[in-house]
């Protein structure tokens, strides 16, 4: 017997907002409830499925963020309104600040941004500073398309690579604008590269890190999530954790 069931989606809106990536709603049939950082399996009919992680939730409607990278992400990004995947979770361990004394810095790279909204959406906090990088400008988008209060809730500093937009330079280098010692928690989400940066410089104390790596049934039992010199399972005991107990991982692989 399947432990957990696949719950039929239906497409609500596909919407193309910037280079190779798009938002996607969709309504699932059964009342579905996510908290930040938690997954879903989502399953495209006849083609694969994949990992998403859950970027905003309104009323029933899940809305997620997604970067064409294979087969599965193109096939996704090419439905219309009226089809229908497969939902399978929530999956992973949530992560959220509860407590309103708190200060958080949160650096992002890339497609990482996905969670953050839901992350912003549900925690509460005295202050919140987004430090988001990317390649090149053409790679940013109104991050109010997924949520539309995220300037009332936090402030954003961009990062450009290519130097197109905001700070020329990646997040690391944007570190140098902003004092990470200020804050009371700092949240990395990205490129092992960038995590294995971020540990480095910031160190263990305050400092967790969100990792992306090969997932497939998502419940713990293929082992395909294993993270490399530890005892944790991205797909049950993540994907945040702290520097400490993913080091030997993100320290692994240099050119990644």
């Amino acid at each position: 017997m399947n432990p957990m069931p696949m719950v039929p989606a239906k497409i609500v809106s596909v919407e193309s907002i910037a280079k190779d990536t798009y938002i996607i709603k969709v309504l699932p049939t059964n009342n579905l409830s996510a908290d930040p950082f938690n997954f879903f399996m989502v399953w495209i009919p006849r083609v694969d499925e994949i990992p998403l992680s859950v970027s905003f939730i309104e009323g029933e409607m899940l809305t997620f963020l997604v970067k064409i990278r294979g087969a599965g992400t193109k096939a996704l990004a090419s439905l219309k309104p009226g089809d229908f995947v497969g939902l399978k979770g929530p999956l992973g361990k949530s992560f959220i600040v509860i407590d309103n004394t708190k200060s958080i810095l949160v650096l992002v790279g890339g497609i990482g941004i996905a969670p953050i909204p839901l992350f912003i959406q549900r925690s509460r906090y005295r202050k919140l500073d987004l430090v988001w990088g990317v390649k090149s400008e053409e790679e940013l988008f109104d991050l109010r398309k997924l949520f539309p209060f995220i300037g009332a809730r936090c402030s954003v500093t961009i990062a450009t690579e290519d130097c197109s937009h905001g700070i020329c330079g990646t997040v690391i280098d944007a570190l140098k604008y902003v004092n990470a010692d200020r804050y009371d928690m700092v949240l990395a989400v990205g490129p092992k590269a960038m995590l294995r940066s971020i540990c480095k410089h910031l160190g263990d104390d305050k400092v967790y890190v969100a990792l992306e790596t090969m997932v497939k049934c998502g419940l713990g039992l293929c082992g395909s999530c294993y993270i490399r010199s530890s005892t944790k399972l991205l797909c049950v005991d993540g994907p945040v954790f702290r520097c400490s107990e993913v080091e030997a991982y993100i320290r692994s692989d240099p050119d990644s």
